[in-house]
């Protein structure tokens, strides 16, 4: 029953995230889930290819572009000679921002918000070998001068992006009472265990 009570709870704030109901949080200055949405009829073009770096060793390249004030677009190729099962959560890949500190650490500004609800994976999309997709994902601004990454978890591997000048508000490396609320419904864990999991250090 505990376990029931544990599960309905996530699925009802999991829910609250996707269904956008943001009015008690401030998305520019309080550390919040990644919101990052797949391009199903994006094709790339020779100037999107031509962002790539050649005898790249990385089998998963990501590429970060900047649209404008408030969306990134990141360009994600596999460079496998095989095609790649991908299972999205809600049309999104597993994807979060990272920001450098003051001291010069990479140190996450967005987390994680795993659905429990069985059709948020309903989907499947064939990765083709040397193939290129686009997401696009929030953009933050604020008074601290920073560079950005994503870094993205697939097929039980961590992924890192290029970097680019932004800023954000300091308060995004703070835990927000979000974040904090998640953590807590973990409770038979370990903080690390769930830290790793909700900044995708370790698989699912």
């Amino acid at each position: 029953m505990k376990n029931y009570l544990t599960t309905l709870k996530i699925l009802i704030v999991i829910q609250l995230f996707l269904n956008q109901d943001f009015s008690a949080q401030n998305l520019s200055t309080e550390m919040f889930t990644n919101q990052n949405s797949i391009d199903y009829h994006f094709v790339a073009d020779q100037n999107i290819k031509k962002l790539f770096p050649k005898n790249e060793k990385n089998l998963i390249q990501l590429i970060i572009n900047t649209e404008n004030d408030s969306i990134y677009s990141i360009y994600i190729k596999n460079n496998h000679n095989k095609n790649i099962k991908l299972i999205p959560q809600d049309n999104s890949l597993y994807l979060i921002q990272e920001a450098l500190t003051k001291d010069k650490q990479w140190q996450p500004i967005e987390f994680w918000g795993y659905s429990t609800c069985g059709n948020s994976y309903d989907k499947t999309i064939d990765f083709l070998p040397h193939h290129i997709m686009r997401l696009s994902s929030q953009r933050y601004s604020g008074e601290f001068q920073t560079r950005i990454r994503f870094k993205l978890l697939l097929d039980k591997q961590v992924y890192y992006s290029n970097s680019v000048p932004s800023t954000i508000s300091p308060e995004k490396f703070k835990k927000s009472k979000w974040f904090n609320e998640i953590k807590e419904m973990y409770g038979k864990y370990n903080i690390e265990y769930i830290e790793n999991k909700l900044f995708l250090n370790t698989s699912l």
